[in-house]
């Protein structure tokens, strides 16, 4: 254990018990005013959930996203340990068990919509759009080259990201408890992968920081768009809050092709 670990262990139970002060209601009138300050992704901390891993590798903007995480990126790049586990347990397995039935049943389906008469011709183009929309958000699940090409992504950010995983056991009662009260993340899910995404997140980066690293903001890229971690794109209040207690940081989650925005705006 490196002299960093009981120490950043120590301020997270801290934090978690509120032993540790947290400012909720700033964070609150903060996300209620939509404030977000602006964006310099060299002080950035990056940390990247399990649901974006095969789209990142498929994304039309895949090697533009590559290229800036494994050599430009400056500020942590964090992996978190339980999204390793929920990859396998979850994505790989919806690639394996779903996807060829998947994509048949699709290809299928809009092959019967264009049999549909020109008098429906509304339902049709609505049909088609609805179509379009899921092929764009979840057409990499039935991508052949999907695993290979996900791989190979992970192989070139093995060497650049951090891959934490904070002690279980002992936030096992923690994590019980946050449920019972509905602190975020992960009270909308039965299990408690969420709340040890947020874990090994907070404890990544106090490790780090604690060793020097700097940053001003974290962000989470993900497609959860779960209330128990944003709404409408702000992340909620208490995560934010934590994360300012903790870190003194700044916290958003982002979707993909806001980060790609974000990118495109730094290497300009």
């Amino acid at each position: 254990m490196s002299g960093s670990e009981p120490d950043a262990l120590r301020d997270i139970v801290e934090l978690f018990e509120r032993r540790r002060e947290v400012d909720g209601l700033s964070a609150l009138i903060d996300a209620l005013a939509q404030s977000a300050g602006p964006t310099d992704l060299a002080s950035t901390a990056i940390a990247i959930d399990a649901n974006v891993f095969m789209r990142v590798s498929t994304h039309a903007k895949s090697s533009l996203i590559i290229d800036y995480l494994a050599s430009q990126h400056s500020a942590p790049l964090v992996l978190p340990g339980q999204a390793v586990q929920e990859f396998w347990n979850n994505q790989i397995d919806a690639v394996d068990t779903v996807a060829t039935k998947l994509k048949k049943s699709f290809e299928n389906f809009r092959a019967q919509i264009e049999k549909v008469p020109e008098d429906f011709s509304d339902f049709k183009s609505e049909m088609n759009a609805l179509l379009d929309d899921f092929s764009e958000k979840y057409g990499y699940i039935y991508e052949g080259a999907t695993v290979s090409k996900t791989s190979d992504f992970l192989s070139i950010l093995k060497d650049k990201a951090e891959v934490p995983y904070c002690p279980r056991p002992m936030l096992h009662n923690i994590a019980a408890h946050r449920k019972i009260t509905k602190t975020p993340p992960g009270f909308k899910d039965t299990g408690d992968g969420d709340f040890f995404i947020w874990a090994d997140i907070l404890y990544g980066l106090r490790k780090l920081q604690l060793e020097g690293g700097q940053f001003s903001k974290v962000v989470l890229i993900t497609n959860d768009t779960k209330k128990d971690w944003s709404r409408e794109g702000r992340a909620h209040p208490i995560l934010t809050a934590e994360m300012n207690a903790l870190l003194s940081a700044a916290f958003e989650t982002w979707t993909l092709d806001k980060l790609i925005k974000e990118i495109e705006k730094a290497v300009e």
